[in-house]
């Protein structure tokens, strides 16, 4: 019996999504390693896909972002749990990182595309270093409250601009890679977002033990919401450049119905440092002027 793609994607979703939000909700748990170890996994078939849609098959030279991915996340779990470790040494991995890779350019000079140093590293910050921000705000102090939004964002905009463009979408995308996508979609998406990161602010201020005051965490939800629904239409368009560019339909075919890896996580891998960097920033604010 062959199941429809709808049936696929929604069994798909069904069995995945509790999966994820169970991960994040205790993020916290054995020092992170859950959280930690997930997102390693994901970030190395990602990035695995990535480096086949470039290259179209496996290269030496992608072992080093693989072993990079794996080193980085290793480095994530330390800083996160010895006191000793300091935040540069993560910055100290990614210079290790970087001079391996012109090492092996300079010592396979004859043998080594210059295009595969640079789809290596791009591969690595693209997917496992960005990705990897969704530890980092599940590790701050207020993660908990705050990590959900990276979700809602991503999955807010995408649903709400997929309803809107259907019923009042005209104003086409045509010189974007989805020329299908429409002004009014994206314009929708983005306000859809935003008010349910500000009703989440609201519903977390008064049935938790979030430590601030109403206003501030829903101005502080709302504006992450909307900056993540904005970068989570970039990440969406940016993967859909990349899959022109490799002349791919997806990246892979790991969920039913849903392809690749990259294809379910395109937007929230670029949403995750911006919610990050917000989020810093509104709480830096908001404490000041308390």
């Amino acid at each position: 019996m062959t199941l429809s793609p709808f049936i696929k994607r929604t069994i798909t979703v069904a069995i995945g999504f509790p999966v994820v939000m169970l991960v994040v909700w205790f993020g916290d748990a054995l020092g992170g390693l859950p959280l930690i170890v997930i997102c390693a996994i994901t970030s190395l078939v990602g990035l695995r896909e990535l480096y086949l849609a470039f290259s179209k098959k496996d290269r030496a030279i992608h072992i080093i972002g693989y072993l990079a991915t794996a080193a980085y996340f290793g480095m994530i779990f330390a800083v996160v749990n010895i006191e000793d470790v300091s935040w540069y040494w993560l910055l100290i991995a990614l210079t290790v990182f970087i001079v391996t890779i012109q090492t092996c350019l300079v010592v396979f000079f004859k043998k080594l595309p210059i295009s595969e140093c640079i789809t290596t590293i791009y591969g690595f910050l693209y997917v496992p270093f960005m990705l990897s921000f969704i530890v980092l705000v599940r590790m701050h102090d207020l993660g908990f409250y705050y990590v959900w939004l990276i979700f809602t964002a991503t999955f807010g905009c995408d649903s709400f601009a997929y309803f809107v463009g259907s019923l009042f979408g005209k104003n086409k995308l045509k010189e974007s890679p989805s020329p299908s996508k429409s002004v009014e979609g994206l314009i929708g998406g983005v306000i859809a977002a935003t008010l349910i990161g500000a009703i989440y602010g609201l519903a977390v201020s008064h049935f938790s033990d979030y430590p601030e005051n109403v206003q501030y965490m829903v101005l502080i939800s709302a504006v992450i919401s909307f900056v993540g629904a904005l970068f989570s239409i970039v990440g969406d368009l940016a993967a859909s450049a990349v899959k022109r560019h490799c002349e791919i339909k997806d990246f892979g075919s790991v969920f039913p119905g849903h392809g690749g890896v990259m294809d379910r996580i395109d937007s929230t891998i670029v949403v995750a440092p911006m919610v990050y960097l917000v989020m810093n920033v509104m709480v830096g604010i908001m404490g000041v002027l308390q």
